[in-house]
């Protein structure tokens, strides 16, 4: 009989931890009671007491959905058989999507062969085997999914209309605005940088062209708006990639002339979800965003807005490039500051060339960047070149990778050997020391004898577990680990055989970045790591 390896999922979501604010509790005693509830039902059920125990616990993520990062390792294990056994404090804990939850009790979990206890529910797929849950089952999972849509209307309706009332309930606010320290869900404006937006918007008024507007920022040394805000919020994650020798660029300066609220305006509901437990969101038109003004102080006057968005429009008008989504999109950067490259598009005599360039050599003087622009048919090429010599390498590599998966199973079914001979002596040790008993209860032997015997009994017993630990403990290989990692590598290099020009889904699996110094020196940098890289050229 296999043996039972139990999965504990916890899960807390971001609305539990609100709830307990309300209610003065801490974190943890959420995840606390949960563990203690299933820990207590485990050491009462003599089937599972003893078992081997693994916890998995999401913090902050909605039950709408089944995107956790602590579910997905535990799916992960249970496919490679790991774990056997999920036990969760109730079905909402483990999802609110009625459909989906259904389909893992009746289908997926089934089919692998997995044992799923739901404590507060009394449920035990053990007891419903080749039938459903029952109706009260499907109820229940009906309920949590309703209640978690209501829910979330609720809390949609709530925020609407405090947007309504210009209660600021967005996240990120713009450059030259803070949150005013005495009001919650108020602005100000930022001091410091207040001045710098006034700045930009006089001289947009005096008729100055972007690029003059940003020499002028550059030259005075001005943070960016990047820059300034890590200055200001140092344990935030925000900006923490972007490069330390950052400097103003027309999107800068545009992104400013263009944001209403330096009017006094609080702007919201840009974007909204697609549906409940969705992540992807969509663009609200104009006219259905919710603009109040008058909430705050404003940097500039509504006339001087609308008079730089007049100059803005007819300095800046450009022709707009043919639509095209390039292969390495966001996966090109400059070597020397570490920026990601900007993609452009122009026309000459009709024909479209594209190129990328590095935006620190035009916008900052003395940049030791590469001044000119590498275009996007040489880089292609490039790039899909290297994608080219891998996939001669990756038939050569199969052959080692097949050798390796075949010593590890050979490995693995001499470990599993020795711990089941390891479990039959502990198993005969046991019952040696029972007989031992008996012999002494029945005068066979007499006391010394028995104390004797029993103290080597005890000794072989220590010996037999501690050597059944370490039977169990996982011996990680590095060359293995090396081994597994190609397979997967060589699968998707095989996946793009016969390609004749670079695709997304070519950059997306296989290259990490293109670093580039000057059109002599590129870089590519792959989506794996060196070790696989050797295990390939070896």
């Amino acid at each position: 009989m296999r043996e039972t390896v139990i999965g504990k999922y916890i899960r807390l979501s971001q609305a539990d931890r609100d709830l307990m604010k309300k209610k003065s509790k801490t974190e943890s005693e959420s995840i606390s009671h949960q563990r203690a509830l299933i820990q207590n039902y485990i050491e009462s059920d003599p089937e599972l007491k003893g078992c081997r125990q693994e916890e998995f616990f999401d913090d902050g993520y909605s039950g709408t959905n089944f995107d956790r990062p602590s579910f997905e390792r535990l799916l992960q294990k249970i496919r490679s058989g790991e774990i056997n056994c999920v036990i969760v404090k109730d079905f909402s804990r483990f999802g609110r999507d009625y459909i989906e939850l259904g389909d893992y009790l009746e289908r997926i979990f089934p089919f692998l062969g997995v044992r799923f206890i739901s404590v507060n529910d009394h449920y035990d797929s053990n007891d419903y085997k080749g039938t459903t849950g029952g109706l009260d089952v499907v109820m229940k999972n009906i309920v949590y999914d309703y209640y978690s849509k209501d829910l979330s209307m609720k809390v949609k309706t709530a925020k609407r209309s405090k947007m309504k009332r210009g209660e600021y309930m967005g996240g990120h606010i713009p450059y030259g605005i803070m949150k005013d320290p005495d009001r919650k869900n108020s602005l100000i404006p930022d001091p410091e940088a207040a001045e710098i937006v006034k700045e930009i918007f006089g001289y947009a008024l005096k008729k100055m062209k972007q690029k003059d507007i940003v020499d002028t920022l550059n030259q005075k040394g001005y943070e960016t708006p990047g820059a300034y805000y890590r200055r200001k919020h140092p344990g935030s994650k925000k900006f923490a990639n972007a490069s330390a020798l950052s400097c103003w660029t027309m999107d800068n300066v545009r992104n400013i002339l263009q944001q209403e609220m330096y009017y006094g305006a609080v702007v919201q509901h840009k974007r909204e979800g697609i549906g409940i437990g969705c992540k992807h969101t969509r663009a609200i038109p104009k006219e259905e965003q919710l603009i109040v003004e008058g909430m705050f102080e404003p940097i500039v006057s509504k006339e001087t807005f609308l008079d730089a968005q007049k100059i803005f429009r007819r300095v800046t008008g450009r022709k707009t490039a043919v639509p095209y989504v390039y292969p390495l999109k966001s996966h090109v950067k400059c070597a020397v500051c570490g920026r990601r490259l900007q993609y452009r598009s122009n026309e000459i005599k009709g024909v479209y060339y594209n190129y990328f360039w590095c935006p620190l050599s035009k916008y900052q003087n003395g940049s030791q960047c590469f001044p000119g622009y590498y275009r996007e048919d040489d880089l292609n090429r490039i790039v899909l070149e290297g994608i080219q010599k891998l996939q001669d390498l990756a038939g050569q590599a199969a052959m080692k990778t097949s050798r390796s998966k075949a010593n590890a199973a050979d490995e693995r079914l001499s470990k599993a050997r020795t711990l089941s001979d390891l479990q039959k002596a502990l198993e005969r040790c046991e019952n040696d020391k029972f007989a031992n008993v008996d012999a002494m209860m029945s005068g066979d032997i007499s006391k010394d004898q028995y104390q004797e015997r029993r103290k080597l009994l005890n000794d072989q017993e220590e010996a037999l577990k501690k050597q059944i630990a370490e039977a169990q403990k996982r011996d990680f290989d590095p060359r293995m680990e090396q081994s597994e990692e190609a397979a997967g590598v060589i699968e998707k290099l095989r996946s793009f055989d016969g390609a004749q020009e670079l695709t997304p889904e070519m950059v997306g699996a296989l290259v990490k970045e293109v670093r580039v110094t000057d059109p002599e020196h590129i870089e590519i940098r792959w989506n794996f790591s060196e070790m696989v890289m050797e295990f390939l050229t070896e």
